[in-house]
């Protein structure tokens, strides 16, 4: 994936270990979650606040101002679509080999479905594979945004808050998870002002600290949780208490910014490239640790021993693949941008349409 702020392959050019830091903590968080399953378990509680948000508000962090529309579709399409329809296919094959004759031709036949219109209305062990199309779809949503003031797109976001206190299904169904994308395009613009105060911020780990407490101070609160009850979970279209569910996501994503930013002097010059590498690793584990959850038959409730093995074996294929240069199609290594943006330009009916959006 992209180097700013999704999960990705590997590192082209200079990182930052703190940001490097972040990602692997952010990883780390939804493997633990996916694990911990249980919505009711503290774990789950925990986790489901941030650590989905933390990844799009780091996008947003590490926002370019200098990437055309075309350029943005091309990389994001190369670094998130061309993993997830690879790693789909692959899924799919046996998974639906095996469902049929479990559920009925019928259920079946309704889970293919909705495997090719939305992988948010999918189940293990397609816990994951939403949050590409998600974050495809809202950075480049954004990014064509950029050609309108920017009361524009708070008007769109406000829109959408709206919406997600009044009427969240609303947001689930759009296929490819198109209306998940536009909550998470909050996440991302909120990282964005983020940069932009940054340089204010002289002393990060106090600071980060303090974001970190205020925000498990509201997840102790309820803010995790919606009037009824139910559990923030971005993927299923619930949102916390309203607003501040997302809100509190966003503030401990600040925390762990600020916190590794603080402490990114003391890390070890030997460890960085580790660092690095391990969050290189992110798309193949985002995809492989669910279906070896699947595979496992991992209770909602947990198992330490099979959270060490979803954790560690990914991170061990997806570290050997990267140094030999195996299957950049699964690992989302970074390559030359597909030609995504020209192809589509070139095609008959759509091409003059799409040229005039993207070469606006």
């Amino acid at each position: 994936m992209s180097s700013e702020g999704s999960p990705e392959g590997a590192a082209v050019k200079k990182r930052s270990v703190a940001i490097d830091v972040v990602r692997v903590v952010a990883l780390t968080g939804v493997i633990i979650r996916h694990t911990w399953y249980y919505p009711e378990g503290i774990v789950a509680q925990i986790m489901c606040p941030w650590a989905i948000a933390a990844f799009f508000v780091l996008t947003g962090y590490l926002w370019s101002k200098h990437k055309t529309l075309a350029k943005e579709i091309d990389t994001r399409a190369t670094g998130l679509l061309l993993p997830y329809v690879v790693w789909t296919v692959l899924i799919s094959i046996p998974y639906f080999i095996w469902v049929y004759p479990q559920v009925g031709a019928a259920w079946g036949t309704r889970l293919l479905l909705a495997d090719f219109y939305g992988a948010q209305l999918m189940v293990l062990p397609f816990s994951v594979s939403w949050f590409f199309t998600v974050m495809f779809i809202a950075v480049v949503l954004l990014r064509y945004l950029e050609r309108y003031p920017r009361r524009v797109t708070w008007g769109i976001l406000l829109v959408t808050v709206v919406i997600t206190l009044v009427m969240p299904k609303l947001l689930w169904f759009p296929p490819l998870g198109a209306g998940l994308a536009l909550v998470c395009m909050l996440f991302i613009v909120l990282g964005q002002e983020f940069r932009r105060v940054r340089h204010h911020i002289t002393r990060p780990i106090p600071a980060g600290l303090a974001a970190l407490v205020v925000g498990g101070v509201a997840v102790w609160l309820g803010a995790a949780h919606n009037l009824d009850g139910v559990l923030i979970e971005v993927k299923l279209s619930t949102y916390g208490y309203p607003v501040a569910g997302l809100l509190t996501g966003v503030l401990i994503s600040y925390g762990l910014i600020l916190l590794a930013e603080g402490v990114e002097q003391w890390i070890p010059e030997k460890a960085a490239p580790y660092i690095t590498e391990a969050a290189a690793t992110a798309t193949f584990s985002m995809f492989l640790h669910p279906c070896l959850l699947f595979i496992m038959g991992t209770p909602p409730t947990g198992r330490f021993a099979d959270f060490l093995v979803v954790l560690l074996v990914p991170y061990i294929i997806a570290v050997v693949c990267l140094r030999r240069g195996w299957l950049p199609w699964l690992t989302g290594a970074p390559r030359p941008p597909l030609p995504v943006a020209e192809t589509v330009g070139r095609m008959p009916v759509v091409g003059r349409m799409w040229q005039a959006v993207v070469r606006t």
